[in-house]
């Protein structure tokens, strides 16, 4: 049984002292709730660390600003001329004006800045910090004489004399400054890696990252959730990932990277532009992609993106390069993309009803161009609702430290490493050059979290990169289903590495499960198309035929679908003007009556016409007779008044659509190349049966007189 980070006397934590000393904590000890929520975990447990919980809780009290005390904040600091902030500070530079300026995120006001404060800390410069801030709106001359009132027609400064100087008052600027934030020494990071088993250093690697990996562990498909929720990290240590997550509520897709680092920032709804996201070219100021180590975009589905194309066009830039133009200029950046967003779940697997899982996205993204640069998708739907118990780990390394390990790791010589483990299990040579650099990417992140010393566990290197093959194959998947004229079918993964598919290509509803297994008669399957207004991308989707004879009746038939279904009463005038001029060479003439009967079209959607006129007349024939037609059949194609089948436009997408809800016999135009298909479905061809045909007359011959 593998020994886990608990408490006690349990040898594991002994060890895990010695090696790590002060930063390994005890995390229910020192509860973030006891300084009152309001901080991030890391520096919560910092503040802890640093002064107990008692001062911690009064230091946050006093000088974190909130709703509750900003204002007095402010009145502090002009009636007392100087106010002491627990803040995160950024910094802007004006090349122009020579002003530095220090943003305040919580007290929510902006100030010059004293230069000799970023002379001490310049990490102030390449993204911010959260520290004590000291604004100041006068300033203490140690010499006896008062300075010398300017020599123009500003305003002089305010001069009061003291016992031992002079004092000036001026406007507020920001004057001090002391950072919180845990200084880390990776090399003792990878030796403590030696002193622990594959599975106690997943463990404690969990612990860290805030989760309870009994927890974790005591959950069906406890040991595999442990690799997927490490999957989550990887846009800390690797640069230039693009993550997407979608699944149900209250699974802690945010949860994990928020309180891990200061620089993982989350944009949550509202609107993305490019002077947020790049530059701003009117002041010049650098956005979130080139301050932050991490963008996380939250609740993606209320995402906004303004000015859509240059938005959209700079986003598909950086993902695919790690740089952007704006203006005149080029700019480069290292920060990772993770897009999280509601999902609704059957079980534990997305909802049969959507056709493809990227649905839940702003049309503007669903972009096949932009969503084959994500290097993966996990599967959200996998992890199990957050419970108190869950986020409990005991002991564990301190939030502020590992986050700081997290980051240091990207700049982790890796490489020699690396190379060995592309040398054991190779590319295969039918991948893209973005399934390549989505393997590369996250392969290596997931390699440095559990073998950061270069010392590689092979089983448990085959379980990584498993994960990996998945989630990346999980965005193939996703693009074969909106454009599969675009992405053929094919395995992405590592030579020689077994690769678990969702199994849920295949998104059965449960018409499709009836027609899959025991068909009725008067159904049949066709699929019909849809072009998307923005983005010009072409959906498929498969629209059944269902009809329904009333004995005795006299009224007209009627003809209904489904919203979203187009052409459905030119496809039965066709199917009836050839059903009616055609009845005695079918033999069906004396089984012929329209009265009393209900044609009704569901699925979708899309348009009908040159489309489903072939299935109508076969689930028509199949009314009458009384015969159903075979089960797990789709028929596409239209269909002219003489009988001819004609070939309808993007027949790769339909047939793929059919295939997807497990239609396994498809009837098809005879003009069809089975090269074609054989070469756009290896290595599934064989398993499906195709029937070209050349008129309704060979494909009624085929359905009913076999």
């Amino acid at each position: 049984m593998v020994q886990r980070v608990t408490g006690g006397d349990d040898d594991l934590v002994a060890r895990a002292r010695r090696v790590f000393g002060p930063v390994l904590r005890n995390r229910r000890a020192g509860s973030r709730a006891r300084l009152g929520g309001q901080l991030p975990d890391f520096l919560a447990e910092y503040l802890i660390g640093l002064y107990g919980v008692s001062q911690a809780s009064r230091l946050v009290e006093q000088h974190f600003p909130t709703t509750r005390n900003r204002e007095g904040l402010k009145y502090q600091l002009l009636r007392e001329g100087t106010v002491d902030l627990l803040d995160y500070l950024e910094v802007s530079v004006d090349v122009e004006s020579g002003v530095t300026t220090g943003h305040l995120a919580a007290f929510q006001q902006a100030f010059p800045m004293d230069a000799v404060i970023l002379e001490e800390f310049p990490a102030l410069l390449s993204g911010g910090l959260w520290g004590r801030v000291t604004v100041s709106r006068v300033h203490m001359y140690a010499s006896p004489d008062p300075p010398v009132p300017p020599l123009n027609d500003e305003e002089p400064e305010a001069f009061v004399g003291e016992a031992d100087g002079w004092m000036a008052e001026h406007p507020p600027t920001i004057t001090a400054f002391q950072p919180y934030q845990a200084s880390v020494d990776v090399d003792r990071f990878i030796e403590a890696r030696r002193a622990f088993s594959v599975e106690e250093w997943i463990d404690l690697l969990l612990a860290s990252a805030g989760y309870c990996p009994e927890w974790i562990r005591g959950e069906a498909e406890g040991k595999r959730l442990t690799r997927l929720y490490l999957l989550r990290l990887v846009p800390l240590v690797e640069r230039n990932v693009n993550l997407v997550e979608l699944g149900p509520k209250n699974t802690g897709k945010t949860h994990l990277l928020r309180n891990l680092s200061p620089y993982a920032y989350t944009v949550a709804g509202g609107g993305a532009t490019p002077a947020n996201l790049f530059v701003n070219l009117a002041t010049g100021r650098a956005g979130l992609i080139q301050s932050r180590r991490v963008i996380i975009f939250d609740e993606i589905s209320r995402l906004r993106f303004s000015q859509n194309r240059a938005t959209l066009s700079l986003l598909k830039d950086y993902m695919e390069s790690g740089q952007f133009s704006r203006g005149r200029a080029s700019y480069g950046a290292d920060t990772s993309l993770v897009f999280l967003g509601n999902l609704e779940v059957e079980g534990r697997h997305p909802a049969a009803r959507y056709r493809h899982l990227f649905e839940v996205l702003p049309k503007e993204l669903q972009d096949t161009a932009v969503l084959d640069r994500l290097h993966g998708f996990i599967p959200g739907w996998e992890f199990p609702k957050l419970t108190p118990a869950a986020l409990q780990p005991e002991h564990a390394l301190a939030s502020d430290y590992f986050g700081e390990v997290m980051l240091a790791l990207r700049d982790l010589p890796y490489d020699t490493v690396w190379d060995g483990v592309q040398q054991r299990w190779p590319f295969p040579g039918h991948l893209t050059r973005r399934d390549v650099a989505a393997l590369d990417r996250l392969g290596r992140g997931l390699f440095k979290l559990v073998f950061p010393d270069g010392v590689v566990d092979e089983r448990v290197a085959e379980e990584l990169l498993s994960i990996v093959a998945e989630s990346r194959h999980r965005i193939h998947e996703q693009l074969m289903k909106m454009e599969p004229g675009e992405f053929a079918p094919y395995l992405v993964g590592y030579q020689g590495v077994p690769v678990k598919t969702d199994g849920r290509t295949r998104i059965e509803t449960a018409l499709d499960r009836q027609l899959n297994q025991r068909p009725r008669p008067g159904e049949c399957t066709t699929v019909v198309g849809e072009t998307d207004s923005v983005t010009g991308a072409l959906s498929s989707e498969v629209a059944v035929a269902q009809v329904a004879l009333a004995e005795g009746g006299t009224q007209k038939p009627g003809v209904f679908s489904d919203d979203g279904i187009r052409g459905a009463e030119g496809v039965f005038r066709v199917a009836q003007f050839f059903i009616g001029s055609h009845g005695h060479q079918l033999g069906i003439a004396s089984l012929i009556r329209w009265e009393g009967m209900g044609v009704q079209w569901v699925g979708g959607p899309g348009d009908l016409k040159g489309n489903g006129e072939l299935a109508l007349v076969m689930a028509l024939v199949s009314a009458w007779l009384r015969k159903p037609l075979p089960k797990a059949l789709a028929v596409i194609g239209g269909l002219t008044l003489a009988g001819d089948v004609t070939t309808p436009t993007d027949i790769i997408a339909l047939v793929m659509a059919a295939l997807n809800r497990g239609r396994h016999t498809i009837v098809l135009p005879q003009g069809v190349p089975l090269d074609l298909l054989k070469e756009t479905f290896n290595p599934t061809f064989g398993e499906v049966r195709w029937v070209p045909v050349a008129t309704a007359f060979d494909a009624l011959r085929w359905a009913f007189t076999r």
